[in-house]
C-alpha cells in the first residue's frame, strides 16, 4: 500500500468500494477457515464410522453427509465465489479509476508545459515513465491492497481459531525449532 499526501486522496474517494472490497475480503477469508471443519468430519466419519456435530455424536450416513458436509460445503463456495467476485471489482475497479484520473492530471499537467521543456526532455521517454509510473500505482492500488489486507485478515483470523490449543504451540515450537535445526545444518 502507498501513502501520501497525492494518494490519499483516492482513498477517501473510492472508499466504499475499497470498504466493501475488504468486508467481502473478510467474509471469504472466514469462509475458507470453515472448509477444514468440514474435512474433520469427512474423515472422522470414514475412519470412526461417526461424526459429531452440534454437540451429537451420529452416524455417518448418506444422510448425515448430505445435509451436514455438503450442503454447508456449497454455501460456503457459493460465498467464496460472490466475495472474489465483489473483492476483485472492488479492489481492481478502484485501481482502474485511481489509474485513469491519474493519467487525466498528468495529460492536463503535461499540456501546461512550455515548449522549451519538451525541447530539452524527449517525448518518448516522458511517455515511458508516464506508463510504468502509472502501471505501479495502479498495481499497488490494486494488488497491494489486497495482499496486505488478505495476509492480515487470514492470518489473524487462522491464529484466532487455533488460539488457546496445544497443537498451536506445540506446532510453532516445532517450526522453530526445524528452522533453529536447518539453520544449524547449513552452517556445517
Amino acid at each position: 500500500m502507498i501513502f501520501g499526501k497525492y494518494i490519499n486522496r483516492y482513498y477517501l474517494k473510492n472508499a466504499p468500494a475499497l470498504l466493501l472490497g475488504l468486508l467481502s475480503l473478510l467474509i471469504v477469508d472466514i469462509a475458507q477457515l470453515m472448509i477444514p471443519e468440514l474435512y474433520r468430519l469427512v474423515i472422522n466419519g470414514v475412519n470412526l464410522g461417526k461424526v459429531v456435530v452440534d454437540g451429537q455424536t451420529l452416524t455417518f450416513t448418506r444422510e448425515v453427509l448430505f445435509q451436514n458436509i455438503c450442503l454447508p460445503m456449497i454455501w460456503i463456495v457459493l460465498m467464496m465465489v460472490i466475495g472474489r467476485f465483489l473483492w476483485r471489482v472492488c479492489f481492481f475497479g478502484s485501481a482502474v479509476c485511481v489509474q485513469a484520473d491519474l493519467r487525466e492530471r498528468m495529460f492536463d499537467h503535461s499540456r501546461r508545459l512550455s515548449q522549451q521543456y519538451y525541447q530539452v526532455n524527449k517525448v518518448g521517454s516522458l511517455m515511458s515513465l508516464y506508463t510504468n509510473d502509472l502501471d505501479t500505482v495502479q498495481e499497488c492500488f490494486g494488488d497491494g491492497i489486497l495482499m496486505f489486507f488478505d495476509a492480515l485478515f487470514l492470518g489473524v483470523l487462522a491464529l484466532l481459531k487455533m488460539c488457546g490449543f496445544k497443537l498451536t504451540l506445540l506446532a510453532l515450537f516445532l517450526r522453530r525449532s526445524c528452522l533453529a535445526s536447518a539453520l544449524l545444518w547449513v552452517r556445517r
